[in-house]
């Protein structure tokens, strides 16, 4: 129990300390350069408060906003839930707080007038962002020694936790009320899931409760959606066991049960006459344009999705150096077959994909594939230079990139 506490206040404090920092990175010259509130702490010192929070926040003191037409969070109805949930105790706690001076009226004050009364929520999320992360970190570290066999070092797992920390993600969102922190998360639950529906018979034989479980998540963050697709990769564990009639006849039962809590989401607006609202889809027609395929000749499609697939390619660049240094690394682990490389690098093809055609475009959507392209290297290293020099380079290299998140200038949002 001491050595669990010891590492949560260690990942604690490598978050805060790393996060915190950026409060000092350089601030925006113009209002163009970003999409919400900069939020001054000193004249030397702020963050930027995203766009996407106020509605975020609004949404979690009414939930029922939830329910009427056309909300901008209606696809994410969990996660808006779980702002109540917490923000709501926050809110009381603050309220308290000023009510007994320990809250001076003039730091409320200082805040724009909007958030004034959404502050307790502001915090919740915030706090939010810091519980995923740390579970991306603890997820991360379980699957660093699971993956190496136990012949991971501590200080390679440090350094690879330092770039995990320390990005353009976490320095334009972990401050703010957004859910890009899943960033991490997702990923690394997804390759944990497919690991455990190989190495455990009793996962596979849960395959409709995991389904159903999937299906909730992806109320909770989108991109949860994947959890699908390596549950079929489970269910293909049993080609040996099953027919491909049997096979065909489960994969559809659990799309179906993956998709049941959607439906059941969108039966319940319907009740209310309300038709279910996905804004992603409706604004950046996310996936939504590969209807195209069926629905355009042909050589228009094609025209879109060539154009489509360049803006992705366009955000490569902001993970270069990962994807540099596990394609170096992969190279490494052609000779080998460590426990667990079918299953990383197959979700490495299916991130790639999916990402490929959302139908939109950002780097920090990208940014999904580095906790992945960090695990490789991580296997590399194990495998090839096990002695302790490898990971006093990496720890170097590693707080050499955080200074230099730090001190170049944006992104904001």
């Amino acid at each position: 129990m001491s050595l669990i506490i010891g590492r949560l206040l260690r990942y604690s404090v490598l978050i805060v300390a790393a996060t915190a920092s950026f409060w000092f990175s350089p601030a925006p010259l113009t209002d163009d350069e970003y999409c919400g509130t900069y939020l001054h702490l000193s004249s030397f010192a702020g963050f930027t408060a995203n766009c996407d929070g106020f509605e975020y926040m609004e949404s979690a003191r009414y939930p029922a906003r939830l329910l009427q037409p056309r909300a901008v969070r209606q696809s994410r109805p969990l996660y808006v839930l779980l702002g109540s949930a917490v923000g709501y105790p926050l809110s009381w706690a603050v309220q308290g707080l000023r009510a007994g001076g320990v809250l001076p009226a003039a730091v409320v004050a200082k805040l724009p007038a909007k958030y004034r009364p959404l502050l307790g929520f502001y915090i919740g999320y915030v706090l939010l962002n810091f519980g995923v992360l740390l579970g991306a970190l603890l997820l991360f570290r379980h699957l660093y020694y699971r993956l190496t066999a136990g012949r991971g070092q501590p200080l390679v797992l440090g350094a690879l936790l330092v770039f995990m920390v320390s990005n353009q993600v976490t320095k334009a969102f972990f401050w703010t009320v957004h859910q890009q922190m899943f960033t991490f998360l997702v990923p690394l639950a997804l390759l944990w899931l497919a690991l455990q529906l190989r190495a455990r018979p009793r996962w596979r034989a849960a395959l409709p409760a995991l389904a159903v479980a999937g299906g909730l998540l992806a109320l909770l963050y989108g991109s949860f959606v994947l959890v699908l697709p390596v549950l079929l990769y489970g269910l293909w564990l049993l080609r040996r066991e099953k027919t491909w009639l049997d096979l065909l006849s489960r994969a559809l039962l659990l799309a179906g049960l993956f998709a049941l809590p959607t439906l059941l989401w969108i039966l319940l607006l319907h009740l209310r006459g309300v038709s279910y609202y996905n804004h992603e889809a409706e604004a950046y027609q996310q996936l939504v344009w590969l209807r195209g395929l069926w629905q355009q000749p042909l050589p228009a499609f094609l025209a879109r999705a060539g154009a489509n697939f360049a803006r992705f390619a366009a955000t490569l660049p902001a993970i270069l150096p990962f994807l540099a240094a596990a394609l170096v690394a992969g190279g490494a682990l052609r000779q080998s077959a460590p426990a667990g490389r079918t299953e990383l690098g197959g979700l490495l093809v299916l991130l790639t994909g999916f990402l490929a055609a959302l139908g939109y475009y950002q780097a920090r959507l990208t940014f999904m594939l580095v906790p992945l392209l960090l695990l490789v290297v991580a296997l590399a290293l194990a495998l090839r230079l096990p002695d302790r020099r490898a990971g006093g380079l990496l720890l170097a290299a590693a707080l050499s990139w955080h200074v230099w998140q730090m001190v170049s200038y944006g992104p904001f949002s």
